[in-house]
C-alpha cells in the first residue's frame, strides 16, 4: 500500500486532518512524512534542521528518501 499527501504522487491521497497514521522504517517510527510505501520499503520524508524544525531549500521543503522495511499502522 502506498500513502501519500503530495499532489504529485501516484500513492492513494490521505486526509491528514480526518485520517492518521503512524510510519515505521527498520522499527523506528518515521515523523513528517510526505509517503510511505510497504511494498516497495520506500519513505519520503521531511529533512530537519539542526534544532528540529523542517528545513527549507530556495522556498521549498527539503525532502529525503530512504528505505528499508516499512510498516503503516492506521491510529
Amino acid at each position: 500500500m502506498r500513502l501519500t499527501v503530495l499532489d504529485d504522487d501516484p500513492g492513494r491521497k490521505i486526509n491528514p486532518g480526518v485520517e492518521r497514521y503512524a510510519v515505521f522504517l527498520n522499527g523506528a517510527e518515521v515523523k513528517h512524512v510526505y509517503s510511505a510505501d510497504d511494498d516497495k520499503g520506500e519513505v519520503i520524508s521531511a529533512v530537519l534542521d539542526e534544532r528540529g524544525y523542517v528545513a527549507t531549500e530556495n522556498g521549498e521543503l527539503k525532502r529525503q528518501t530512504l528505505f528499508g522495511k516499512v510498516i503503516i499502522k492506521r491510529q
